[in-house]
């Protein structure tokens, strides 16, 4: 039996559980589909929320103990409530919910249970299709679960790590909800944005930049960037999660941003990013096999081929598989 070594059997454990962590998901995604968490906003028990909710009330206890668990829901006696957390990230007047991320994770649900055939077949499309009203929402979802993810800790740490005191307009091209560009904005009073992305997605951003009252310091402007120009004149200029690999048209984007910044116009650069050595982690792993992502050196490389200088990672977030890189217009 001692064929491991205490490291060797430590990671096994994790590998273990790894393995299981898709019945927490699945759970977290049904008790959002079911509507338990709107039923919660007030003490109810198990009988009442699922005479409310339509399901039955043994496996809603069975559920909303999982939600306890999670530190979601808490329990006294026969009642159950929304915690603090809970209510932060399951009702949507919140600016910090997850519901679209919960959404989007339905959708992506369908593409892991397919990956043996896309990986088999080479084609993306042969994994099964969500099932509607989720596939037809697809981009709502998508834009709703970015702000989500951002808003709870992703958005804060690059405020806490970029320093734009000296800069005053910053370009946030394919900033889909914005979020970024308003933590951005909290942390640099003298500091103005403009959130460059597709309408539809603009539609959401205003939504968003509205809830956080910073319509007075950040501005939407439509944009595709297949044809459009971004626009000049801008000291920063933040690209987050749009460089996915050389099959995401880097290149072309880059040098976009190169023309709209100017002269020592400072570029951001914040994405999934894998080791070099393409050993991990593991978030990027997983990202870098369901969308794609550069390695380290490679997203300098790329960067650094479109003409700008001062290249560097300037920080990096093992646990999330995230690096900034951030990086100089020549004046």
């Amino acid at each position: 039996m001692d064929l491991f070594t205490l490291k060797d059997l430590e990671r096994a454990g994790e590998i273990l559980e790894i393995q299981w962590q898709y019945r927490a998901s699945r759970a977290l995604m049904v008790a959002h589909q079911l509507r338990i968490f709107e039923a919660l906003r007030q003490s109810r028990s198990a009988e009442e929320i699922a005479s409310l909710c339509g399901t039955s009330p043994g496996w809603t206890e069975k559920l909303l103990t999982v939600c306890c668990a999670l530190g979601l829901v808490m329990r006294e006696g026969d009642r159950f409530e929304l915690t603090e957390l809970g209510r932060a990230l399951t009702l949507p007047e919140s600016l910090r919910n997850i519901r679209g991320l919960l959404d989007h994770g339905e959708n992506l649900w369908w593409f892991w249970t397919g990956l043996a055939e896309v990986v088999r077949t080479g084609k993306r499309d042969s994994a099964p299709k969500p099932p509607e009203p989720y596939h037809s929402m697809g981009h709502f979802h998508w834009i709703w679960a970015m702000n989500g993810i951002a808003a709870n800790g992703p958005a804060q740490w690059l405020a806490s790590n970029v320093d734009l005191s000296s800069r005053s307009r910053l370009l946030d091209v394919g900033g889909g909800p914005g979020t970024y560009s308003i933590a951005l904005c909290q942390k640099n009073p003298y500091l103005s944005a403009v959130i460059w992305d597709l309408p539809e997605t603009l539609e959401i951003a205003a939504q968003v930049v509205k809830g956080f009252q910073m319509e007075h310091r950040i501005a939407l402007q439509e944009g595709d960037w297949n044809k459009d120009e971004f626009g000049e004149g801008y000291d920063c200029l933040l690209m987050s999660n749009i460089l996915h690999g050389r099959g995401s048209h880097s290149e072309m984007k880059l040098k976009k941003a190169l023309r709209a910044l100017t002269p020592n116009g400072l570029l951001i650069v914040h994405d999934f990013l894998l080791h070099d050595d393409r050993s991990g982690p593991l978030p990027a792993a997983l990202f870098y096999l369901m969308v794609g992502a550069y390695t380290i050196g490679e997203m300098i490389e790329v960067i650094e081929e479109a003409g700008f200088d001062q290249v560097s990672l300037i920080a990096y977030n093992e646990v999330r598989g995230a690096g900034i890189v951030t990086a100089v217009k020549p004046s």
